[in-house]
């Protein structure tokens, strides 16, 4: 069977989410084919949802049918597939009931998702929409369909209600008959270029109506486990920066990118004064979300997945509500990365403390006791001898160690692709929203957007109001001054 070479991360998602092992993952997909069926004379929202479904479906089933009329579409959706899974099975046909209908394509029981200016929809029953051209909108409906396809194959979920969405203000019609126009989000901070940023890029780069400049900061390359949600990457791209990566993806747009592998406290160090107005941030820490509203930019946009939820936010400092570091306050002591090792991997805290402290490599007897905790031989564990505690506690997290996740304590849940990605393309939507006042003014005007449980079909209610959070710094009169000074807002 064509099981991805980045299955390892594959199932780390699965299995937590799922609590399956990995023999009966295998078994599952050797069993399921999925299907992208694409109707004659497709419209650009159309292909875009096909081209994203074929992106996020590669990334998880080992067998996909591809079909059309249209035999370019088809030919490049299939040579999509094996760039991102040189392994993957392409057949001839699927179940209705596991196939994606695109455009005017017909399948009793598919599921059929289309867009129309900002609104995404998916359908039960074939309900083709045509509208203007909307990438945020294709990607989101694209999103929205291979999640409902997912708790279809897995969770054996019954008939779902139809959804449709306004990536405006999040409810079921405003824009859809509204054009992208021309746009400028000026000068704009992206930081991360991981799975949510990457998709946030996709999006972007269809855009051509937009212009600004994009300074693109990531400190890290291409691993083989990115490969399991990360839209932008193809097995090919494995070594390769990430911001070079999203520098290429945006090479055809109107857009203006500079980038700096590093971290966002690196960036600053070297730039100095930061007075770039919009941030855009989507790290794998709470450091950084904090770092990056204590920078007092004009205006954040926040992208994020959490076990189960996925979900975005914007935030204006001087405005009444909460902002990104509020999302992100403490409530008490929380566990310290040394702590949160240990406990994964059965090793006593005072070890587990001298060998993060000390980056001192793990010795034979340390693999021995955390083979014996995880539940494998000492033998899977042996490419760590000699590594760094904090080496192996990120490979666990990441998948790259092979373990069965329902024989051990649950470490932490890799997000699914469709999840991250939907995740991505709403944080995208915000920044185009946010910096256009004519948008603005149709959005909602909750801060905070989100879905909950993407096991579960997508909220009714998306937006959520926030208040700012008790011992925050955006209610410090000395950082509201620091802000206004610096952005000229009145008092």
């Amino acid at each position: 069977m064509a099981l991805a070479p980045f299955f390892e991360r594959v199932y780390g998602a699965l299995g937590g989410h799922l609590s399956i092992s990995r023999q009966s993952l295998t078994l599952a997909l050797a069993k399921v084919v999925v299907g992208i069926r694409c109707g004659p004379n497709p419209n650009e929202n159309d292909i875009w949802i096909a081209e994203l479904s074929t992106n996020l479906l590669a990334r998880l089933y080992p067998k996909i049918a591809i079909s059309g009329p249209d035999e370019k579409l088809v030919a490049e959706l299939c040579k999509l597939a094996l760039e991102i899974n040189p392994k993957i099975g392409l057949v001839k046909s699927s179940p209705d009931s596991t196939t994606i209908c695109i455009g005017s394509a017909i399948a009793e029981g598919a599921i059929f998702p289309s867009a129309s200016g900002w609104v995404a929809r998916v359908n039960h029953i074939s309900s083709q929409h045509d509208g203007p051209s909307n990438p945020y909108s294709a990607g989101a409906a694209a999103a929205l369909a291979c999640a409902d396809l997912f708790r279809r194959v897995f969770l054996k979920s019954e008939a779902e209600r139809d959804v449709s969405v306004s990536l405006l203000n999040y409810d079921e019609s405003t824009g859809a008959n509204l054009k992208l126009a021309d746009s400028d989000i000026g000068n704009v901070l992206f930081v991360g270029v991981g799975a949510v940023g990457n998709a946030a890029l996709w999006a972007l780069s269809r855009d051509t109506q937009i212009q600004g400049r994009l300074w693109l900061v990531d400190g890290e390359e291409v691993t083989l486990s990115n490969l399991q949600r990360y839209a932008l990457t193809t097995f090919a791209d494995v070594g390769r920066s990430k911001v070079l990566l999203g520098q290429v993806a945006l090479s055809e747009t109107k857009l203006t990118i500079e980038t700096m592998q590093s971290t966002l406290e690196q960036f600053v160090e070297t730039q100095g004064a930061i007075d770039i107005p919009v941030t855009v941030i989507s790290v794998d820490n709470v450091e950084g979300r904090r770092s990056a509203q204590a920078m007092l930019p004009r205006l954040v946009i926040n992208g994020w997945t959490g076990d189960q939820a996925l979900g975005t936010s914007w935030h204006i400092f001087s405005r009444d509500a909460a902002c990104l570091a509020c999302l992100y306050h403490p409530h008490g002591q929380g566990t310290s990365a040394v702590e949160q090792a240990a406990k994964a991997l059965g090793l006593p805290h005072d070890r587990a403390a001298l060998l993060w402290v000390s980056r001192q490599p793990l010795s034979s007897d340390d693999i021995k006791i955390v083979a014996n905790s995880l539940g494998v031989k000492e033998s899977v564990l042996k490419p760590w001898l000699n590594k760094s505690l904090g080496d192996i506690y990120t490979d666990v997290v990441c998948g790259a160690v092979p373990l069965d996740v329902t024989g051990v304590g649950k470490v932490e849940t890799v997000p699914l692709a469709h999840q991250s990605a939907l995740a991505g393309i709403l944080m995208a939507a915000e920044l185009v929203k946010r910096t256009q006042p004519k948008l603005a003014a149709l959005s909602q005007p909750e801060p905070l957007i989100s879905w909950d449980d993407v096991l579960r079909p997508p909220p009714l209610i998306w937006g959520k109001p926030r208040a700012r959070e008790k011992g925050c710094i955006c209610g410090d009169p000395d950082y509201q001054s620091a802000y206004r000074k610096k952005w000229g807002v009145p008092d």
